[in-house]
């Protein structure tokens, strides 16, 4: 990096940990006062709030840092456009687009950082997070209710009623089909994982054989299931809070199973493209920066920058599902928004020039 780049870099990139500061602030706080209300639940206090409330940070400064790049980002260029510091870098040959790629230097091995923090560091903190939770507010008692929750495996569905923060089961209910007929019913009160398979405990088991009803009870069963613990836990995840280690091992259980795994897809590309999504934010809000102030104030072109960046987080958000509404592959509707506003960010930049 030259010393222009590494100027640019270092201006820009002070401007996004300025404001990943104050948002990381401003919804820490907002989050705990929504969270007071807990206070007294279980064994909640004032002192596991705050601990609580700790263990979110780094989710929360992952979560909003995308709009801290957004802002930062146009913000910093704003204020040494303002200065003409901008101006003077242009007379000496570097084009407005080499101004907003010397700032990227810097800021997208940051970029890039904090989507590996967001892999690897804060699913764990939120898991630990969630289970102390769960142990302070059922006073020891703790479990993770996903009430209603159906899985498919092979000609069998398996209904789960609770899922304990140790990975056993309770309430299982399966039903094996033959073909289009109903082979057996099984309850079982509680389930744990051994040994790479599932034993239920305190099994009733009804069987549908020629035409004649046979009531079974065990003590033991072993159920052989593409399931393990883990895919358990996704189940009660929303996609888009799932890691990609996470959504790939899911699709794989899906596809296994003869299952439409399109939806996990699309979300799966979407978080590959993230940084790239930043990045992309990042110069099509540059974009506005430039220009003569007596055209429009430096303070309308930051507005201006800001919404223009808003508005392709908005079609990227909206616009990848319309994937799915027409049968496109999820890649390309991953990819087409990015594509798209990327190839309008360099022409913006290069019709500057």
């Amino acid at each position: 990096m030259g010393i222009l780049d590494k100027y640019v870099a270092k201006q820009v990139l002070f401007t996004i940990i300025l404001v990943s500061f104050f948002l990381l602030i401003l919804v820490a706080l907002i989050t705990f006062i929504d969270q007071m209300r807990y206070i007294g639940r279980g064994e909640i206090d004032f002192t596991f709030l705050i601990g609580y409330l700790g263990l979110q940070l780094p989710g929360i400064f992952v979560q909003f840092f995308p709009i801290a790049v957004l802002l930062g980002g146009v913000i910093g260029l704003g204020m040494m456009a303002r200065s003409s510091e901008l101006i003077i870098m242009q007379s000496v040959g570097i084009s407005r687009a080499g101004i907003v790629l010397s700032a990227l230097k810097l800021v997208f091995p940051v970029i890039i950082l904090v989507a590996v923090m967001g892999e690897v560091l804060v699913p764990r903190i939120e898991q630990y997070a969630a289970n102390q939770y769960n142990r302070y507010a059922s006073n020891g008692n703790i479990s993770i209710t996903y009430d209603g929750l159906w899985i498919r495996e092979g000609s069998s569905f398996i209904g789960v009623r609770y899922t304990m923060s140790d990975n056993s089961l309770l309430d299982i209910v399966r039903y094996d089909f033959n073909g289009d007929n109903l082979a057996a019913v099984s309850k079982a009160k509680t389930g744990s994982y051994e040994n790479g398979s599932w034993v239920m405990h305190d099994v009733d088991k009804t069987l549908f054989e020629a035409g004649q009803v046979k009531p079974v009870h065990l003590e033991r069963e072993n159920w052989q299931l593409h399931l393990n613990p883990d895919r358990v836990q996704i189940l009660g995840v929303k996609s888009a809070n799932l890691t990609v280690e996470g959504l790939a091992d899911y699709i794989s259980y899906l596809e296994g199973n003869g299952q439409d795994s399109a939806t996990f897809r699309l979300e799966l590309y979407n978080k590959l493209a993230q940084p790239f999504t930043m990045v992309v934010m990042l110069l099509l809000a540059a974009s506005t920066v430039f220009g003569p102030l007596r055209s429009m104030t430096m303070g309308a072109r930051i507005v201006a920058g800001i919404a223009l960046g808003f508005a392709f987080y908005v079609a990227n958000q909206f616009g990848s599902p319309f994937a799915l509404v027409y049968g496109l592959p999820p890649l390309l509707g991953a990819a087409l928004p990015t594509l798209i506003f990327f190839c309008l960010a360099l022409y913006l930049l290069r019709a500057k020039t």
